[in-house]
């Protein structure tokens, strides 16, 4: 099939004569034209030719947008998976398999849809995550979260002006330690009253290991700072020795009368009272040098 062209300059004629070659070598006499063909026009008859074609010895592909693809007969459509995201097969007998390898990377966003979704071991329902196979989920690395509660949300742990802190709704906010905390050096109370004034509780850092037992009893317990806070109901009987009293320490004021007798005098001096026939009327003892 020759190419033909016509120039601007040539003449009518010239269309004419050119045209009807076309026609009658390039295009072919339609009265040839097989009666299996309805089409009155060349791109009608093509059209249809090619739907026979395919009909016969062909298929067509469609997604789901609804673009089709016309496979002819004796073509090859390549199905190609992605390395790493899907992987396709074909086996006898007219068969192709799309499968996920075992180490599946998606390069953008997974959304599920189903209410339950398992991942190996772990399965993951609505806010809820849990391991199918035992009671203990493993983090491998750090977790950081906003807020840290337990099951019945007893215990938060979190963060208040940029110090980590344990809450406890429980009544009385009772907090349970079965374990023995180690402190540094020193633990500070805060008060009722939150505030710049703390008190600490510090420990020299000790050199052998020391036990110090609180009393099974409520009260106050008396440091070296305190002034006025011992009374006599705290002192055991017979506690206090005389080497514990400072010498001159104690005023007649706090002697009762006859309290001072000869046995409580470190020596002592007599002077006896006689009547005429030399008999001791009184005795009256003093203290010696």
């Amino acid at each position: 099939m020759a190419v033909k062209f016509i120039a601007e300059t040539d003449t009518l004629e010239t269309f004419r004569t050119t045209f009807n070659e076309m026609c009658a070598d390039d295009f072919g006499d339609i009265a040839n034209l097989s009666g299996a063909i309805v089409a009155t026009n060349l791109v009608a008859a093509m059209n249809e030719t090619i739907s026979i074609a395919t009909s016969t010895a062909g298929w067509t592909i469609r997604d789901e947008t609804s673009t089709t693809q016309i496979i002819g007969g004796g073509n090859t459509l390549s199905v190609l998976g992605t390395s790493n995201q899907i992987q396709a097969v074909v086996s006898a007998t007219d068969t192709i398999t799309f499968s996920f390898p075992n180490d599946v990377t998606i390069p953008n966003n997974l959304t599920t849809l189903g209410t339950t979704n398992t991942f190996g071991s772990i399965e993951i329902n609505g806010n809820n995550i849990r391991s199918v196979d035992t009671n203990t989920v493993t983090i491998l690395d750090s977790l950081r979260a906003a807020a840290l509660e337990t099951g019945s949300g007893l215990l938060v742990v979190d963060e208040n002006s940029s110090i980590p802190r344990f809450t406890s709704s429980a009544t009385g906010k009772a907090l349970t330690f079965d374990a023995v905390p180690l402190f540094n050096s020193s633990v500070e109370f805060d008060g009722a009253t939150a505030g710049t004034f703390k008190t600490a509780v510090t420990v020299v850092d000790p050199t052998a290991n020391n036990t110090i037992t609180l009393p099974d009893i409520t009260g106050t317990i008396i440091t070296t700072g305190d002034t006025g806070t011992i009374t006599s109901t705290m002192i055991a009987a017979g506690t206090l020795t005389g080497g514990d009293i400072a010498d001159d320490s104690i005023g007649e004021s706090k002697l009762a009368d006859d309290a001072v007798g000869q046995d409580q005098l470190k020596s002592v001096v007599s002077l006896q009272i006689l009547n005429s026939s030399g008999g001791v009327l009184k005795t009256i003892y003093g203290a010696g040098a």
